[in-house]
């Protein structure tokens, strides 16, 4: 008998360094699933490095964790940008609050500014930009998640452009993002903020021309702030020549590992092609959209 919980993968459609600051964020979370698998037993662990958040939130809890047996399982190969440290500390959070549950329905007992909280003690040792835990409260909460921690703002909403497709390629590059944020100058941010709401006017319409203007907008304000990594500006550059390509953006940090790329509806062959040819990896798109955190399974 074993507990099974399920993370989506997660890719900031926009608000990666908006979110250092709280700002406005929008989250694509997507299919396939990490997963944590535990159950009872001796204490080890597989796939949970003992430094990450998840590694010290166990440490800090040995007395409970040390009677479970704990495997984790990365859907993305190790290739990173899709959340694999915060999708363990998630699971391993829930399961902490199981023995308080003892339930199915994690999510009514998993309150996100108490979960932040948890989170910043045992992922940042205060130097450099404290990490924003968005993606957290995003793979929480699934589908697409715009999320404004100084507003305490959190809603969902499905992918709605009828005539657009959203691809999610991954580079073959990767980035230690709290080693970026340890070097991190303090930066202006209503250029972000901007485009942002934008992209949110977008959705409150459902303009899907407004929704390409606006993420136009944030990759030219991460050009403009240096906050796009060489590599990943050369693909995108070849990318906005393909015929049907709408926007293209590196998503994250420094957009290294990830470009999200809007086409029009039915137009995502070039795409595809040009990444076969280059030997990118097209790990997800609009029709995997995935729901947040689900446990399945009983101990």
């Amino acid at each position: 008998m074993s507990l099974v919980f399920s993370v989506p993968g997660k890719t900031f459609i926009a608000g990666e360094y908006l979110a250092l600051a709280e700002g406005p964020t929008l989250f694509f979370l997507s299919q396939p699933c990490f997963e944590t698998e535990i159950s009872r037993g001796k204490g080890d662990v597989l796939g949970i490095h003992p430094e990450s958040p998840a590694g010290v939130f166990m440490s800090k809890h040995r007395g409970y964790f040390r009677n479970f047996d704990i495997t984790f399982r990365d859907a993305y190969s190790g290739k990173g940008g899709f959340g694999a440290s915060t999708a363990q500390f998630l699971s391993v959070y829930a399961m902490w609050l199981y023995k308080e549950a003892h339930q199915m329905d994690m999510e009514k007992y998993l309150d996100f500014k108490h979960m932040l909280e948890v989170y910043y003690h045992v992922a940042w040792n205060g130097q450099g930009q404290r990490p924003s835990g968005a993606d957290l409260v995003a793979q929480l909460k699934g589908s697409m998640t715009f999320f404004e921690k100084r507003r305490g703002m959190i809603s969902v909403a499905s992918w709605p452009f009828d005539d657009l497709e959203l691809l999610l390629v991954h580079t073959g590059n990767k980035l230690a993002t709290h080693e970026h944020l340890r070097t991190l100058p303090v930066f202006p941010t209503a250029g972000l903020e901007s485009a942002m709401l934008t992209i949110r006017d977008a959705f409150d319409k459902i303009d899907s021309a407004r929704f390409v203007e606006g993420v136009k907008a944030y990759a030219q304000e991460l050009l403009k702030l240096n906050f796009t990594c060489e590599p990943t500006l050369k693909l995108l550059a070849d990318i906005n020549q393909i015929p049907g390509v709408k926007a293209a953006k590196g998503c994250g940090a420094l957009g290294v590992d990830v470009m999200a790329i809007v086409t029009a509806k039915g137009e995502t062959a070039g795409v595809k092609a040009y990444c076969e040819s280059k030997g990118l990896s097209v790990l997800s798109s609009s029709d995997k959209i995935s729901s947040g955190l689900q446990v399945r399974g009983s101990l």
